[in-house]
């Protein structure tokens, strides 16, 4: 069971990170020139979001092959989420 309730957590974070870095890149893309902190949001996304879905995936089948971790996707995407939310507070104040 602890494998069924693992793979669907990654495919939720799967989604989830995809759907972050859709809106990041969407919504963070600075339209005019721009010099340091206006990138802040676009960086935190890209490179947050891969971290932490790296790190998901490592925590959850690392050693686990058998009795996976099958919070650590969900914590996953969770973040993910909350990543984005922090990013779109940073735009609001920096763009």
């Amino acid at each position: 069971m602890r494998i069924a309730v693992a793979l669907l957590g990654m495919l939720v974070m799967f989604v989830a990170a995809v759907g972050v870095l859709f809106f990041g890149v969407l919504g963070f893309t600075p339209v005019r020139t721009c010099t340091g902190a206006c990138h802040a949001p676009l960086l935190i996304i890209l490179v947050g979001t891969v971290v932490i879905g790296l790190s998901a995936t490592f925590a959850t089948w690392f050693r686990a092959l058998r009795e996976p971790r099958a919070y650590c996707p969900w914590v996953g995407a969770a973040l993910m989420v909350l990543l984005f939310l922090v990013s779109l507070k940073i735009a609001e104040n920096v763009l």
